[in-house]
């Protein structure tokens, strides 16, 4: 197998971080037009990193096929944050002009943010440190790509003496990834999801869990 190796994210990593984050959370199929779509994917990626402290990717013949990012507080942002706000707020602004004519996917594509804030409220788990995105390509699944980054986050909490850790997934997603690793689903809310056209059932979730002791 061609070896994977592993390094902080950098700006060049975007293309591929999203085509990661269309595929991870099904982006594609309910934001059916292109325009909106490309923006969707590009202010996802710019609200993650202004939200994250820590951002690593894993890379197989010079393409991305990882990703995790997470914020501790306290410590400093990533890098390019007036780029990343600028970005952010201009396709912001290009979703909802663009989107006007689709609104039901427009309207499913903010819904999200609204349920995480009432997942916040509903838990009493501990929400201080997130992990803010975590995304494997399909091709590399099964190949531990993930359980490294995973483990590679879990090891800077514990560099920075953290104890807990959170994050928000859903029904669509590997979720089960979290579960083997001792993480809880504390919150959980349905939502009714236009996906290709047929309304489905969503399950959205607040996972929360203890950072590991180091092994050895």
């Amino acid at each position: 197998m061609t070896d994977i190796t592993y390094r902080p994210y950098q700006e060049r990593d975007a293309t591929d971080v999203k085509s990661m984050i269309n595929e991870a959370f099904h982006i594609h199929r309910y934001m059916r037009t292109n325009r909106p779509l490309d923006s969707a994917l590009e202010f996802y990626l710019r609200d993650r990193l202004l939200a994250s402290t820590y951002a690593r990717v894993a890379l197989m013949d010079g393409r991305v096929v990882g990703v995790v990012m997470g914020r501790v507080p306290g410590t400093p942002r990533l890098p390019h944050v007036t780029r990343n706000r600028l970005l952010t707020w201009f396709h912001l602004a290009r979703i909802v002009v663009t989107g006007f004519f689709d609104l039901r996917s427009l309207a499913q594509f903010f819904t999200f943010d609204a349920i995480y804030r009432r997942l916040r409220r509903a838990t009493s788990a501990p929400l201080t440190d997130e992990l803010t995105l975590f995304a494997v390509d399909a091709s590399t699944r099964g190949s531990g790509v993930g359980t490294t980054l995973y483990q590679d986050y879990m090891r800077h909490l514990r560099h920075h003496d953290r104890t807990d850790f959170y994050l928000y997934t859903d029904s669509l997603c590997s979720y089960g990834f979290y579960e083997k690793r001792g993480m809880t689903r504390t919150a959980s809310e349905d939502m009714r999801l236009r996906l290709d056209g047929d309304v489905e059932d969503l399950g959205v979730f607040l996972y929360a869990g203890r950072v590991p002791e180091a092994s050895g």
